[in-house]
């Protein structure tokens, strides 16, 4: 029970530290976007930490199922360099039960893929989309900032030289407002002391001026005429986009994914379902390719695991992209990657370590004994047995027999003549 606590604490502890680290990352990454797009104001600078934490889960349906992989193939990986592994097996601790035990993680791991991927990736797209929504909309979130020229709508060009907020409403100061008409109507400038902007009931958004001129004509023309005021009010055209309701397949729940008749739609709910079968999936082939020779290191197959990672996701990209166009069935459709994969991948990576290759190992050692009992000394050896005069030990060895000495031509025998 100790060995199984051990192995299993190691892999969960490595998998939550490449966690937190590509996390940070994937962070650090989309914020830099984000602030990039405030900085041009195509988004208020208030909602950039929402928009990047509503943007994780997405990303996590991916970085769930690499970390454990990374976690199993870096700590089984240090077990066999440091010889712990030889040490386990020596107690009777098979492959097999560590397979076991790294299943049990990617199961509870699988759990999480499929909350996150089910239920709170739709939640999170949905969120963001508001976020926008509202940005767009509520007058607190519109990028107005002193000293830059802003469009609001498809209309107006702005230009504010002093901006205040005042309880959630943009009040503004020395209005420069530029109005380019969709048809062959005069356009205008209008200059006004103070303003603001403010949503109705409705969703419309209104531009008030207060104490300006107007001015109206065209170059073409020649003509212009200035219009004084000291209440002026347009409504500001909202765009398409954000009137239209939001159907994009990634808010849609995963159970009106999968009972929709839009291959689109289908397609999305099988790449979630996809993402929690690419766990274990990906595990059962990360065992044997953690499993390294002390001299080899805990980095030697790491190259080729994250080679077989990347050809799974890119090979499920692929029939993703084949069943959108029509050229694939969409059943089983993605579901067929985790189930050849599993057949040619798994399958042959964990074979040398099954039951049946342990029974082939047997076979050969039983036929390589039975050789060696029936192999005979060669004609001519004999046998030497030396005593070492310290220990009285008795050492054996095989050498070849001496020739036979011909006798001398005067009949003499050299034996003889030595024993005298």
């Amino acid at each position: 029970m100790i060995f199984y606590k051990y192995i299993f604490k190691e892999i969960l502890k490595t998998q939550l530290v490449i966690l937190f680290i590509l996390l940070t990352i994937f962070l650090c990454q989309s914020l830099v976007g984000l602030v990039s797009r405030a900085a041009v104001g195509s988004i208020p600078v208030e909602i950039i930490t929402s928009l990047a934490m509503c943007a994780v889960p997405e990303i996590a349906m991916i970085m769930l199922p690499l970390t454990l992989f990374l976690a199993v193939l870096l700590t089984l990986g240090r077990i066999c360099s440091d010889s712990e592994m030889v040490v386990l097996r020596s107690v009777g601790f098979s492959p097999a039960v560590v397979m076991k035990i790294t299943m049990v993680l990617a199961l509870l791991t699988a759990l999480m893929v499929g909350i996150n991927s089910i239920y709170l990736v739709p939640e999170a797209s949905r969120t963001q989309n508001e976020l926008k929504a509202d940005a767009k909309n509520n007058p607190q979130f519109l990028p107005i900032e002193s000293g830059r020229f802003v469009s609001l709508g498809e209309r107006f060009t702005v230009y504010i030289d002093e901006v205040e907020d005042k309880d959630g409403e943009k009040s503004v100061d020395h209005i420069y407002v530029m109005d380019t008409p969709f048809a062959k109507d005069r356009g205008s400038i209008t200059t006004a002391k103070s303003g603001y902007l403010q949503t109705d009931e409705d969703g419309v958004r209104w531009l008030y001026l207060f104490d300006g001129q107007r001015y109206e004509g065209t170059l073409a023309e020649g003509s212009f005429r200035r219009i004084n005021f000291s209440e002026f009010r347009a409504p500001v055209t909202r765009d398409s986009e954000q009137t239209a309701e939001d159907t994009s397949k990634n808010s849609i729940s995963t159970w009106d994914l999968l009972h929709s008749d839009i291959t689109e739609y289908q397609v999305e709910a099988q790449w979630r379902i996809s993402s929690l079968l690419a766990v274990l999936v990906l595990t059962m082939a990360a065992v044997p390719l953690s499993m390294v020779n002390p001299r080899q290191g805990r980095f030697a197959k790491l190259m080729p695991a994250l080679l077989i990672f990347a050809s799974y996701y890119m090979f499920l990209l692929s029939v993703r992209n084949l069943i959108n166009h029509g050229n694939f069935p969409l059943y089983p459709g993605l579901y067929t990657v985790p189930v050849l994969f599993f057949l040619f991948v798994c399958i042959p990576l964990n074979l040398p370590r099954s039951y049946v290759k342990r029974l082939l190992q047997a076979e050969n050692s039983k036929n390589a004994s039975a050789s060696a009992s029936e192999a005979k000394p060669e004609e001519g050896d004999s046998k030497e047995v030396e005593v070492q005069p310290e220990n009285g030990a008795v050492a054996e060895s095989i050498s070849p027999a001496p020739e036979e000495t011909k006798p001398q031509q005067d009949g003499t025998d050299p034996n003889k003549e030595e024993g005298r």
